[in-house]
C-alpha cells in the first residue's frame, strides 16, 4: 500500500510542477505547440496518480475491513412456505389482540377505581400515582 501512496504523491507533485510550467508557457506564448504536449503529460500524470490512489484504497479496504460483522454468527434461513408465513402472522395477530383486550379491561378497571377514589375525596395527584 505504501508504494502506491508514494507513487500517487509523486505523480501529484509532478502535476503541480507541469501545471506551473503550462501556466508560464501560456502567458508567454499562447500558441506554442509545447502547450499541447504539456497538457498531455498533465493528463497522464493525473491518471497515474488516480490509479495509484485507487490501488492503495483497494488494498486498504481489503486489509483493514472493520465492518461490524460477527464471523461466528449462525445464519438462519426461513424455509417456511408463504402460507406458513401468513398463518404465523395471523397467529401473532391473535396474540396481540388478546393482549390489547386484557389491557383495555385493566384500563377500564383502573378508571372505575379512580372514580371511586374521587368519591372518597382522594386528591387527583394521588389517584394518578403522583406522590412526590
Amino acid at each position: 500500500m505504501e508504494p502506491y501512496i508514494a507513487e500517487a504523491e509523486r505523480a501529484r507533485a509532478e502535476v503541480v510542477s507541469l501545471k506551473e510550467k503550462l501556466k508560464a508557457l501560456k502567458s508567454a506564448n499562447p500558441k506554442d505547440k509545447k502547450i499541447e504536449v504539456l497538457e498531455t503529460k498533465i493528463w497522464e500524470q493525473e491518471k497515474a496518480a488516480s490509479e495509484a490512489k485507487s490501488a492503495a484504497d483497494a488494498i486498504d479496504a481489503a486489509v483493514f475491513d472493520v465492518k461490524a460483522v460477527n464471523p461466528n454468527a449462525i445464519v438462519k434461513n426461513d424455509s417456511r412456505t408463504p402460507d406458513e408465513v401468513i398463518r404465523s402472522i395471523e397467529d401473532q395477530g391473535k396474540i396481540v389482540g388478546k393482549a390489547l383486550e386484557t389491557l383495555r379491561t385493566l384500563l377500564q378497571g383502573r378508571d372505575s377505581v379512580t372514580k371511586y377514589w374521587g368519591k372518597l375525596g382522594v386528591p387527583p395527584q394521588i389517584r394518578m400515582g403522583k406522590f412526590g
